[in-house]
């Protein structure tokens, strides 16, 4: 069993075996509660949305978050980007990411998009100009 917080969207969840295959149907079970199973009807993962007003903050900062938030020194390396300027993105509100227990956390995710986003810099390689031929 492994439980996990993140932060971004406010959700607890408890994954009860992650060997598992991928879920195969969602319900909701009670409002804001939301139970994963597999195509044999097992459950695979329980979530709680807005799990802190259903849990104490205390609770909340001692679970691990889930991998596909990474640090923004990992998030700077990955962008080939100082940690710095990533900091200023997030301070501009181009960066999306969360702050937890003191230290900035980036989706993946939106890591990607804000890269794609980004205008080209410098001046353009060679390649891009037109050479005319004496």
């Amino acid at each position: 069993m492994q439980w996990s917080y993140d932060p971004s969207v406010d959700a607890l969840t408890i994954e009860f075996d992650a060997k598992r295959h991928r879920s195969s149907q969602t319900d909701e079970v009670r409002p804001g509660m939301l139970l994963d199973t597999d195509a044999k009807g097992r459950p695979l993962a329980l979530e709680f949305l807005d799990a802190s007003t259903q849990f104490p903050r205390a609770l909340l900062e001692t679970l691990p978050l889930p991998k596909a938030l990474l640090s923004l020194n990992a998030a700077a390396d990955r962008a080939g980007l100082s940690a710095a300027t990533l900091r200023q993105q997030i301070r501009n509100g181009r960066l999306n990411a969360v702050k937890w227990h003191g230290s900035w956390w980036v989706d993946a995710v939106e890591l990607r998009a804000y890269l794609k986003s980004r205008a080209p810099q410098g001046r353009p390689g060679r390649l891009g100009r037109r050479v005319r031929s004496v």
